[in-house]
């Protein structure tokens, strides 16, 4: 029976042959494979694939589309090359799912029994000899914080870094709170999300409470280290892995900040955090009550974010994930995240492997500056891709536009602007003295009058974050600055000197003249002969005085050549006086 179906399949009416399924399962979709549209589909039940549906909006994010290229390929328009690609790029999917002898185990379940087949796990990975069970992390936040002591913190976070920073059910956490400092109540919310909440709260807050801060960090790390290193974790692991990757990035040294940015997008690969539907056999779908659709969304792009921005500042490689499919968040009224996302979308170009051709990055500062910012940290952040911008365009041009150069000086002044008033506010904005301090080196590098009369406000705002701050480290970022600039100072004080040289007549030194030899030739004409003569030589090749111009005056050789009757032809072919060691050809 099915040879007859395949059969009368194959000698179908052609016009048969171009119905399409009306939408194709997700399996399919993803490995961009023709699908039947049944239920289950042909594919779906040859290669042993969950067949399954989803709904899916028509519009589409532009940084969902660019994470897609990245991984299938730059070309931007639909052609044969893209489509092989595709092909090798789901082929390298299941190439990863045939590598693992864990999936392929539970892959046999499966297919064994779909309904009742293994979970995950080792398989044998090895004997299990020293496994135990995860050792319990620091003590608990209520040993730190009193119930409205977290409260305060809290509504702190969520007044300064939420804005820009949305992946945390606000609601949530606040009653979580209060179900948290309650005994006879349970709290879904665990200790290490309030420890990083509190410590960006206290860090953005005027309280000197710093080893309370430094108790709140270590209990968060300990207890990260425990729950999602030593074993598979969840999304609540993650969201507090992104809130010690901001901490970090505001507070600690670079090489922290990127660890921990890449472990994040380690832990997401780990649990499928980037696939919108999880049909993975190494990604299994994760039940978690909290795993809300649009958080998994928000936390995957700001993880990938955070993550490609201190790769990119520190520079250092970002951890590419294949099969992103998560889709774009939506935007929420006072709510920044989506914005701040489309910035980042701008500067996916900034990734090393791009090639460095002045009209792209042209391109790309004018969408910088067309970049609508309606946060100062968004500001900031937008005039550190434009400075970044333009370090890529020295590369590809050394010469910059005037186009070029203006925005590149106005959004720096714009950047000025907000870390003034981020300063003001008390924000300990990492960038509020990163874009100050780099806006001076951009300007010094440049090196042209448009942006030098600007160093003076950069400096100005620089010395503002200091009084403001006053930490060690920013005071040291203000004695580079000026050393920098007294560099600067000097070189110019040379190049100056050294052009002065030029115009210092009263030295022989300053400006020398070559002694004339004796077998010169005359010139006949009166005027030629004036004009030699104020040229320092006479007819007969011997020098006035003792080869030393005579007068100061700078206009002779206006008077001699403006005279009509002054024979060009004769000046221009005869010879000239012999000088010491040049020869008449003009060759040493």
């Amino acid at each position: 029976m099915s040879t007859s179906t395949d059969m009368n399949s194959d000698t179908s009416p052609p016009s048969q042959k171009r119905q399409r399924a009306k939408q194709a399962c997700e399996p399919c979709r993803l490995r961009k494979r023709r699908c039947d549209g049944s239920m289950p589909c042909n594919m779906c039940t040859q290669f042993e694939y969950k067949c399954f549906f989803e709904k899916h909006s028509r519009k589409r994010s532009k940084l969902v589309d660019h994470a897609q290229a990245e991984q299938i390929s730059p070309v931007k328009v639909e052609s044969p090359v893209e489509v092989r690609q595709g092909v090798e790029e789901s082929s390298k999917m299941r190439s990863m799912e045939a590598n693992s002898g864990i999936a392929f185990t539970r892959v046999l379940g499966m297919r064994l029994d779909p309904s009742s087949g293994p979970k995950l796990f080792t398989f044998g990975w090895n004997l299990g000899i020293g496994y135990t069970e995860s050792a319990p992390g620091g003590p608990p936040v209520t040993s730190f914080l009193s119930q409205d002591q977290m409260t305060i913190l809290a509504q702190r976070y969520f007044e300064v870094l939420h804005p820009v920073y949305g992946f945390l059910d606000k609601d949530w956490v606040m009653n979580g709170i209060t179900a948290r400092w309650k005994v006879d109540q349970a709290c879904s919310v665990p200790d290490h999300i309030f420890c990083g909440i509190a410590a960006l709260g206290l860090l953005f807050s005027t309280a000197e409470l710093s080893p309370l801060l430094t108790s709140l960090v270590e209990s968060q790390r300990r207890a990260l280290e425990n729950s999602s290193i030593m074993r598979p974790p969840c999304l609540k692991d993650i969201q507090s892995w992104i809130l010690q990757c901001i901490f970090l990035r505001a507070a600690d040294h670079p090489h922290s900040s990127w660890i921990a940015s890449c472990t994040t997008m380690h832990l997401i690969e780990s649990i499928g955090l980037q696939e919108e539907v999880s049909s993975s056999v190494l990604h299994p779908a994760v039940s978690d009550s909290h795993d809300d659709p649009e958080i998994r969304r928000r936390t995957f792009w700001v993880a990938r974010m955070i993550n490609s921005w201190v790769s990119f500042e520190y520079g250092r490689n970002r951890v590419a994930v294949r099969g992103i499919t998560a889709s774009f968040p939506t935007s929420e009224e006072g709510d920044y995240t989506t914005e701040y996302l489309n910035l980042y979308s701008i500067s996916c170009c900034l990734d090393p492997e791009q090639a460095d051709r002045s009209p792209q990055w042209e391109e790309y500062l004018a969408q910088v500056d067309a970049h609508e910012a309606s946060h100062p940290a968004i500001m900031l952040s937008k005039a550190n891709l434009a400075l970044c911008g333009y370090r890529r365009l020295r590369i590809a041009c050394p010469n910059l536009s005037p186009r070029a150069t203006e925005r590149i000086i106005q959004l720096g002044l714009q950047g000025l602007t907000a870390a003034r008033s981020m300063a003001e506010k008390k924000l300990c904005w990492w960038h509020v003295s990163n874009v100050p301090f780099q806006v001076i080196c951009v300007f010094l590098a440049m090196d042209v009058r448009e942006a030098l009369c600007h160093l003076g406000t950069a400096m100005r705002t620089l010395e503002f974050v200091v009084a403001q701050f006053g930490t060690v480290a920013i005071k040291e970022v203000l004695k580079t600055a000026r050393f920098l600039v007294r560099l600067s100072k000097k070189r110019k004080d040379e190049d100056s000197e050294t052009l002065a040289l030029t115009l210092d007549r009263d030295s022989v030194d300053a400006d020398p003249r070559p002694p004339v030899a004796n077998n010169a030739v005359p010139l006949s004409l009166d005027t030629t002969a004036a004009a030699m003569q104020a040229m320092n030589y006479v007819p007969n090749g011997t020098p006035l005085g003792n080869g030393v111009p005579t007068h100061s005056s700078e206009d002779w050789s206006l008077d001699i050549l403006s005279n009509p009757n002054f024979d060009w032809n004769f000046f221009l072919t005869a010879e000239m006086p012999a000088l010491h060691g040049v020869a008449p050809d003009g060759t040493m």
